[in-house]
Protein backbone atom coordinates (compact mmCIF):
# COMPACT_ATOMS: atom_id res chain seq x y z
CA UNK A 1 0.00 0.00 0.00
CA UNK A 2 1.35 3.45 -0.92
CA UNK A 3 2.26 5.63 2.05
CA UNK A 4 0.13 8.61 0.99
CA UNK A 5 -3.08 6.59 1.27
CA UNK A 6 -4.42 6.72 4.83
CA UNK A 7 -6.30 3.59 5.72
CA UNK A 8 -9.25 3.79 8.11
CA UNK A 9 -12.64 3.51 6.44
CA UNK A 10 -16.35 3.38 7.14
CA UNK A 11 -18.98 1.58 5.10
CA UNK A 12 -22.37 3.29 5.08
CA UNK A 13 -24.78 0.67 3.80
CA UNK A 14 -24.25 -3.10 3.86
CA UNK A 15 -24.88 -3.63 0.15
CA UNK A 16 -23.45 -6.57 -1.78
CA UNK A 17 -21.12 -4.38 -3.83
CA UNK A 18 -20.12 -2.28 -0.84
CA UNK A 19 -19.30 -5.39 1.17
CA UNK A 20 -17.21 -6.81 -1.67
CA UNK A 21 -15.26 -3.55 -1.92
CA UNK A 22 -14.75 -3.44 1.85
CA UNK A 23 -13.46 -7.03 1.73
CA UNK A 24 -10.78 -6.08 -0.79
CA UNK A 25 -9.83 -2.92 1.08
CA UNK A 26 -9.29 -4.91 4.27
CA UNK A 27 -7.28 -7.45 2.30
CA UNK A 28 -5.11 -4.60 0.96
CA UNK A 29 -4.34 -3.36 4.47
CA UNK A 30 -7.07 -0.79 5.06
CA UNK A 31 -8.71 -0.80 8.50
CA UNK A 32 -12.50 -1.42 8.52
CA UNK A 33 -13.47 0.88 11.37
CA UNK A 34 -17.21 1.54 11.19
CA UNK A 35 -20.20 -0.13 9.54
CA UNK A 36 -23.66 1.38 9.44
CA UNK A 37 -26.84 -0.13 8.02
CA UNK A 38 -30.51 0.49 8.73
CA UNK A 39 -31.26 -3.20 9.14
CA UNK A 40 -29.52 -5.62 11.48
CA UNK A 41 -29.72 -8.46 8.95
CA UNK A 42 -27.50 -6.54 6.53
CA UNK A 43 -24.97 -5.85 9.26
CA UNK A 44 -24.87 -9.51 10.26
CA UNK A 45 -24.33 -10.52 6.64
CA UNK A 46 -21.50 -8.06 6.03
CA UNK A 47 -19.51 -8.78 9.19
CA UNK A 48 -19.19 -12.39 8.07
CA UNK A 49 -16.87 -11.06 5.37
CA UNK A 50 -15.27 -7.94 6.87
CA UNK A 51 -14.07 -7.45 10.47
CA UNK A 52 -15.39 -3.98 11.29
CA UNK A 53 -14.40 -2.62 14.67
CA UNK A 54 -17.87 -1.19 15.20
CA UNK A 55 -21.18 -1.97 13.50
CA UNK A 56 -24.49 -0.31 14.28
CA UNK A 57 -27.85 0.85 12.98
CA UNK A 58 -27.32 4.24 14.67
CA UNK A 59 -25.63 6.79 12.42
CA UNK A 60 -25.15 9.15 15.35
CA UNK A 61 -22.49 6.72 16.62
CA UNK A 62 -20.25 7.62 13.69
CA UNK A 63 -16.66 8.23 14.91
CA UNK A 64 -14.81 11.35 13.75
CA UNK A 65 -11.36 9.82 13.18
CA UNK A 66 -12.07 7.98 9.91
CA UNK A 67 -10.33 9.03 6.71
CA UNK A 68 -12.45 7.26 4.06
CA UNK A 69 -16.24 7.03 3.95
CA UNK A 70 -17.91 4.68 1.44
CA UNK A 71 -21.60 5.33 0.81
CA UNK A 72 -23.08 2.09 -0.51
CA UNK A 73 -26.83 2.58 -0.11
CA UNK A 74 -29.42 2.48 -2.89
CA UNK A 75 -29.33 5.40 -5.31
CA UNK A 76 -32.55 6.96 -4.02
CA UNK A 77 -31.27 6.82 -0.43
CA UNK A 78 -27.94 8.59 -1.11
CA UNK A 79 -29.26 12.18 -0.62
CA UNK A 80 -30.99 11.29 2.66
CA UNK A 81 -28.04 9.37 4.07
CA UNK A 82 -25.67 12.13 2.97
CA UNK A 83 -27.78 14.75 4.72
CA UNK A 84 -28.00 12.65 7.90
CA UNK A 85 -24.27 11.98 7.87
CA UNK A 86 -23.49 15.68 7.42
CA UNK A 87 -25.30 16.35 10.69
CA UNK A 88 -22.94 14.14 12.70
CA UNK A 89 -19.64 15.07 11.02
CA UNK A 90 -17.49 17.89 12.29
CA UNK A 91 -16.60 20.59 9.78
CA UNK A 92 -13.10 20.87 8.36
CA UNK A 93 -11.82 17.30 8.74
CA UNK A 94 -11.09 16.82 5.01
CA UNK A 95 -12.41 13.28 4.90
CA UNK A 96 -12.58 11.54 1.54
CA UNK A 97 -16.14 10.43 0.82
CA UNK A 98 -17.45 8.60 -2.20
CA UNK A 99 -20.53 6.70 -3.27
CA UNK A 100 -20.52 3.65 -5.54
CA UNK A 101 -23.58 4.40 -7.67
CA UNK A 102 -23.10 4.05 -11.40
CA UNK A 103 -25.96 6.31 -12.42
CA UNK A 104 -25.09 9.40 -10.36
CA UNK A 105 -22.05 11.58 -9.83
CA UNK A 106 -20.53 13.18 -6.75
CA UNK A 107 -22.95 16.13 -6.86
CA UNK A 108 -25.22 14.00 -4.63
CA UNK A 109 -22.67 14.50 -1.83
CA UNK A 110 -23.02 18.28 -1.74
CA UNK A 111 -24.11 18.31 1.91
CA UNK A 112 -20.81 16.66 2.83
CA UNK A 113 -18.82 19.11 0.69
CA UNK A 114 -20.26 21.82 2.92
CA UNK A 115 -18.53 20.02 5.81
CA UNK A 116 -15.22 20.35 3.90
CA UNK A 117 -15.24 16.70 2.86
CA UNK A 118 -13.58 15.86 -0.46
CA UNK A 119 -15.98 13.86 -2.57
CA UNK A 120 -16.19 11.54 -5.53
CA UNK A 121 -17.92 8.55 -7.04
CA UNK A 122 -16.34 5.14 -7.57
CA UNK A 123 -18.32 2.63 -9.60
CA UNK A 124 -17.16 -0.91 -10.41
CA UNK A 125 -18.31 -1.98 -13.88
CA UNK A 126 -19.53 -5.41 -12.89
CA UNK A 127 -22.72 -7.23 -12.01
CA UNK A 128 -22.73 -8.70 -8.50
CA UNK A 129 -25.84 -10.78 -7.78
CA UNK A 130 -24.34 -11.84 -4.43
CA UNK A 131 -21.41 -10.95 -2.18
CA UNK A 132 -19.25 -13.95 -3.10
CA UNK A 133 -19.56 -13.17 -6.81
CA UNK A 134 -18.79 -9.53 -6.08
CA UNK A 135 -15.65 -10.47 -4.16
CA UNK A 136 -14.49 -12.81 -6.93
CA UNK A 137 -14.91 -10.10 -9.58
CA UNK A 138 -13.94 -6.98 -7.63
CA UNK A 139 -10.22 -7.70 -7.41
CA UNK A 140 -9.60 -7.02 -11.10
CA UNK A 141 -12.61 -4.84 -11.89
CA UNK A 142 -12.58 -1.60 -13.85
CA UNK A 143 -13.86 1.43 -11.90
CA UNK A 144 -15.17 4.77 -13.09
CA UNK A 145 -13.55 7.44 -10.91
CA UNK A 146 -15.21 10.86 -10.77
CA UNK A 147 -15.19 13.97 -8.62
CA UNK A 148 -12.65 15.99 -6.67
CA UNK A 149 -10.90 12.83 -5.44
CA UNK A 150 -10.96 11.04 -8.79
CA UNK A 151 -7.19 10.57 -8.83
CA UNK A 152 -7.25 9.17 -5.27
CA UNK A 153 -9.97 6.75 -6.34
CA UNK A 154 -7.94 5.68 -9.36
CA UNK A 155 -5.10 4.89 -6.99
CA UNK A 156 -7.53 3.05 -4.70
CA UNK A 157 -8.61 0.84 -7.61
CA UNK A 158 -4.99 -0.02 -8.35
CA UNK A 159 -4.28 -0.85 -4.71
CA UNK A 160 -6.96 -3.55 -4.68
CA UNK A 161 -5.81 -4.94 -8.04
CA UNK A 162 -8.27 -3.22 -10.36
CA UNK A 163 -8.13 -0.45 -12.94
CA UNK A 164 -9.46 3.06 -12.42
CA UNK A 165 -10.51 5.33 -15.28
CA UNK A 166 -11.04 9.01 -14.49
CA UNK A 167 -14.24 10.40 -16.00
CA UNK A 168 -16.12 13.65 -15.66
CA UNK A 169 -19.78 13.62 -14.61
CA UNK A 170 -21.16 13.61 -18.15
CA UNK A 171 -18.82 10.83 -19.26
CA UNK A 172 -19.72 8.71 -16.25
CA UNK A 173 -23.42 9.07 -16.98
CA UNK A 174 -22.85 7.95 -20.58
CA UNK A 175 -20.88 4.91 -19.43
CA UNK A 176 -23.72 3.89 -17.14
CA UNK A 177 -26.25 4.31 -19.94
CA UNK A 178 -24.05 2.14 -22.15
CA UNK A 179 -23.79 -0.49 -19.42
CA UNK A 180 -27.59 -0.74 -19.32
CA UNK A 181 -27.58 -1.50 -23.04
CA UNK A 182 -24.79 -4.10 -23.02
CA UNK A 183 -25.85 -5.73 -19.75
CA UNK A 184 -29.58 -5.34 -19.08
CA UNK A 185 -30.94 -5.00 -22.60
CA UNK A 186 -28.73 -7.75 -23.99
CA UNK A 187 -29.90 -10.03 -21.18
CA UNK A 188 -33.55 -9.17 -21.82
CA UNK A 189 -33.14 -9.82 -25.56
CA UNK A 190 -31.70 -13.27 -24.92
CA UNK A 191 -34.47 -14.10 -22.44
CA UNK A 192 -37.11 -12.99 -24.95
CA UNK A 193 -35.55 -15.19 -27.63
CA UNK A 194 -35.54 -18.13 -25.23
CA UNK A 195 -39.28 -17.67 -24.64
CA UNK A 196 -39.88 -17.42 -28.38
CA UNK A 197 -37.89 -20.61 -28.99
CA UNK A 198 -39.80 -22.46 -26.27
CA UNK A 199 -43.06 -21.53 -28.03
CA UNK A 200 -41.71 -23.49 -31.01
CA UNK A 201 -40.60 -26.46 -28.87
CA UNK A 202 -36.92 -25.50 -28.81
CA UNK A 203 -35.62 -25.74 -25.24
CA UNK A 204 -33.47 -23.05 -23.66
CA UNK A 205 -30.58 -25.48 -23.41
CA UNK A 206 -30.86 -26.34 -27.10
CA UNK A 207 -30.97 -22.67 -28.08
CA UNK A 208 -27.92 -21.97 -25.91
CA UNK A 209 -26.06 -24.84 -27.56
CA UNK A 210 -26.93 -23.45 -30.99
CA UNK A 211 -26.28 -19.75 -30.37
CA UNK A 212 -24.00 -19.20 -27.35
CA UNK A 213 -20.77 -19.47 -29.33
CA UNK A 214 -22.11 -17.17 -32.02
CA UNK A 215 -23.18 -14.57 -29.45
CA UNK A 216 -19.79 -14.63 -27.74
CA UNK A 217 -18.03 -14.22 -31.08
CA UNK A 218 -20.31 -11.30 -31.94
CA UNK A 219 -19.45 -9.53 -28.68
CA UNK A 220 -15.71 -10.01 -29.18
CA UNK A 221 -15.91 -8.74 -32.76
CA UNK A 222 -18.09 -5.76 -31.81
CA UNK A 223 -15.55 -4.50 -29.27
CA UNK A 224 -12.50 -4.97 -31.48
CA UNK A 225 -13.63 -4.24 -35.05
CA UNK A 226 -15.67 -1.62 -36.92
CA UNK A 227 -19.25 -2.53 -37.80
CA UNK A 228 -18.65 -3.37 -41.46
CA UNK A 229 -15.94 -5.87 -40.44
CA UNK A 230 -17.79 -7.42 -37.51
CA UNK A 231 -21.31 -7.70 -38.92
CA UNK A 232 -22.76 -10.64 -40.81
CA UNK A 233 -26.34 -11.49 -41.77
CA UNK A 234 -29.10 -10.27 -44.07
CA UNK A 235 -28.84 -6.53 -43.37
CA UNK A 236 -25.20 -6.17 -44.38
CA UNK A 237 -25.87 -8.41 -47.39
CA UNK A 238 -28.87 -6.31 -48.43
CA UNK A 239 -31.08 -9.42 -48.25
CA UNK A 240 -34.51 -7.79 -47.91
CA UNK A 241 -36.34 -11.06 -48.60
CA UNK A 242 -34.88 -12.65 -45.45
CA UNK A 243 -35.55 -9.51 -43.42
CA UNK A 244 -39.21 -9.64 -44.50
CA UNK A 245 -39.39 -13.31 -43.56
CA UNK A 246 -38.00 -12.56 -40.10
CA UNK A 247 -40.58 -9.84 -39.56
CA UNK A 248 -43.35 -12.24 -40.58
CA UNK A 249 -42.07 -14.74 -38.01
CA UNK A 250 -42.34 -12.10 -35.29
CA UNK A 251 -46.01 -11.23 -35.84
CA UNK A 252 -46.93 -13.14 -32.67
CA UNK A 253 -44.12 -11.40 -30.74
CA UNK A 254 -44.93 -7.73 -31.42
CA UNK A 255 -42.38 -6.21 -29.02
CA UNK A 256 -39.57 -8.26 -30.54
CA UNK A 257 -40.92 -7.32 -33.96
CA UNK A 258 -40.65 -3.62 -33.14
CA UNK A 259 -37.15 -4.16 -31.78
CA UNK A 260 -36.14 -6.02 -34.95
CA UNK A 261 -37.31 -3.13 -37.16
CA UNK A 262 -35.49 -0.61 -35.00
CA UNK A 263 -32.28 -2.64 -35.13
CA UNK A 264 -32.55 -2.90 -38.92
CA UNK A 265 -32.89 0.89 -39.16
CA UNK A 266 -30.05 1.51 -36.69
CA UNK A 267 -27.77 -0.95 -38.48
CA UNK A 268 -28.36 0.72 -41.84
CA UNK A 269 -27.74 4.14 -40.34
CA UNK A 270 -24.46 3.08 -38.72
CA UNK A 271 -23.24 1.32 -41.85
CA UNK A 272 -23.99 4.45 -43.88
CA UNK A 273 -22.14 6.61 -41.35
CA UNK A 274 -19.08 4.35 -41.45
CA UNK A 275 -18.88 4.60 -45.23
CA UNK A 276 -19.14 8.40 -45.35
Amino acid sequence: MKSEMTNTFALIGASKTGTALAYHLEKAGFLPTFLWNRGVAGIERTIKYVRFQQSTAELTAFPQDIEWIIIAVSDDAIPTVTRDLSKVLKTGTGKRVFHISGAWDSALLMDLEKKDCRTGSFHPLLSAPDIDTGIAMMGDAVFSCEGEIAQDLKQLAEIIGGTGIVLNAEQKSLVHLSAVFVNNFQTVTIQALKQLAESKDISSSQLALLLKTVSQQAIDNAWTKPLNESLTGPIVRGDQRTINQHQDQLRDAPELGKLYKQYVALTRQLLKTELE
